[in-house]
């Protein structure tokens, strides 16, 4: 998984993409590899109730205890996405499980949502939210491995669960410390 950046760095970071992509291994959970960083929210919206518009609307209002007033609709999801006084907290992760299932029909209301998303972790970044302060916010679909190919076009940048290896500094041999003559 050479190049693939490591998802737990970007999750403290407020900085783009905003929406990612995490393949499981077989057998894993997301829920229990992504690490909440303290003082973050980490909210699962189930992508298996997200096949239409309006469960979408329904899941994530659900998720993320939307106040009363939600539209459901795509201009109220980026409102309410863009505010979340009601949750607060220095940064904001959402996971959206089994991606596949979120609108497997209609690539233009994916690529909607996508983009909702983007502008929510944009205005978080530069401070253009309800209370006019910064945080971070990410949105990560998870999906396992053999349900990746059931989407022809994530449109999501790819990340890893696991952190690379640092190698350890090799001793160098020819340099022998020393001891001191009395």
């Amino acid at each position: 998984m050479a190049g693939i950046p490591t998802l737990q760095a970007h999750l403290c970071n407020a900085t783009p993409p905003w929406s990612g992509l995490v393949v499981l291994p077989r057998g894993a959970s997301a829920a229990a590899l992504v690490k909440t960083p303290p003082g973050f929210v980490l909210r699962t919206v189930q992508g298996k109730k997200c096949g239409t518009p309006s469960n979408l609307f329904d899941e994530f209002a659900q998720a993320l205890a939307f106040p009363d007033y939600f539209g459901h609709n795509w201009d109220a999801l980026e409102e309410c996405l863009a505010d979340l006084e009601w949750l607060p907290a220095k940064g904001y992760i959402i996971l959206v499980a089994d991606a596949q299932a979120v609108l497997p029909d209609d690539e233009e209301e994916y690529e909607t949502l996508l983009e909702v998303l983007d502008d929510a972790g944009e205005a978080w970044s530069k401070g253009q939210t309800a209370e006019g302060r910064r945080a971070t916010f990410h949105v990560v679909f998870v999906i396992a491995e053999q349900d990746k190919s059931k989407r022809k076009r994530w449109e999501l940048e790819e990340f890893s669960l696991i952190e690379p290896k640092t190698p350890k500094p090799k001793l160098n041999s020819k340099h022998s410390t020393k001891r001191s003559k009395k």
